[in-house]
């Protein structure tokens, strides 16, 4: 298996990827949900953007030509410690996949690209409905920040 950063002919593999997650969801929920589309996730990323300027930025894992999972991160600053911070937007492991170290080759290679950009965190969020996850990240030396509450705006349709 190997981990690489993502480009624009990943986006079929990557949505497909985004449509498995949104289903893992919707079966942890334990309630009927509507299901992201493969074909608008494929059409939101191309729309996005690869590359220098785009939204899109992240890393695919591959054993062969088999795709395994993906993390998604973008660049913040934080201005507690004046330094960058990593973003990890979405992590998602292929259900097969799991258990294979896979969102650990993930984990360390979004690390390795944050110190070699001189950030000093990398944060993320983590649905409170996913213990394995939750203790993923625990083993991964992550500690919970309990003393902020994720706010979110939604300003566009």
């Amino acid at each position: 298996m190997k981990v690489r950063a993502i480009r624009r002919g990943d986006a079929s593999a990557i949505a497909t990827m985004m449509e498995e997650f949104d289903r893992h969801f919707a079966a942890m929920e334990g309630r009927r949900r509507r299901i992201l589309k493969r074909s608008a996730a494929r059409a939101d990323l191309e729309r996005a953007g690869f590359g220098r300027r785009g939204f899109v930025t992240g890393l695919i894992a591959e054993d062969a030509e088999d795709a395994c999972g993906y993390l998604l991160y973008h660049f913040g600053f934080n201005a507690n410690v004046r330094r960058g911070t990593l973003v990890i937007s979405d992590l998602f492991v292929r259900a097969k996949w799991r258990r294979h170290k896979v969102g650990l080759a993930l984990m360390r290679h979004a690390r390795r690209i944050a110190l070699e950009r001189g950030c000093a965190r990398m944060d993320w969020t983590v649905w409170n409905m996913n213990p394995p996850a939750i203790a993923f990240y625990l083993s991964f030396g992550a500690k919970p920040v309990d003393d902020e509450i994720v706010m979110g705006l939604n300003i566009a349709r």
